[in-house]
């Protein structure tokens, strides 16, 4: 007998975000803006229109996935390369979100396998930051082999509040 999770995880397409998908893209990043600002933002962000709207073009013309379920974008997940030459064995993920109906189907821990079997092919290793509160997440990242080398404390400031971040590495065995 198959799971819901397992039929769900079935009809779940996850492919490269184009260009093309701008809008798509812009509306969930809104959505997880809206949901859990003390996780997602951006300088570009904080602009709004066109600063926001290049920031959101420029990532797409990188690895972002996207998890296209029911007819709709439920999930993404993005991964660079660090800039600096003398940092460049390590990739960064960021931005990953899976909406509310997509969650508890495995579909994060299938954006994570994407982007670390895109990534295993260009860096040594690949960091990313979570909050602390963020037990679900964390728990991914872990069953992908992600270990927690660090904390960042005061990481994120949102009015009164301050968030702490875990900074987390995955290292690909050379």
């Amino acid at each position: 007998m198959i799971s819901h999770a397992a039929r769900a995880q079935a009809d779940v397409e996850i492919r490269r975000l184009i260009v093309d998908d701008l809008d798509l893209f812009r509306d969930i990043r809104a959505e997880a803006l809206r949901a859990h600002p003390q996780t997602f933002g951006s300088r570009e962000e904080d602009e709004g229109g066109e600063a926001m709207l290049a920031a959101y073009r420029h990532w797409l013309s990188g690895a972002i996935l996207g998890a296209f379920g029911r007819g709709h974008l439920i999930g993404v997940a993005g991964f660079y390369v660090s800039p600096d030459r003398r940092s460049q064995h390590r990739g960064h993920i960021f931005t990953v979100y899976v909406r509310e109906d997509g969650r508890r189907q495995g579909i994060g821990d299938r954006l994570i396998k994407e982007l670390l079997a895109h990534a295993e092919a260009r860096v040594e290793q690949v960091h990313l930051a979570v909050l602390l509160e963020a037990t679900a997440a964390i728990r991914t990242y872990e069953r992908n082999g992600f270990e927690v080398y660090g904390t960042d404390p005061g990481a994120v400031r949102i009015g009164e509040a301050t968030y702490d971040k875990y900074l987390m590495v995955r290292k690909f065995s050379q």
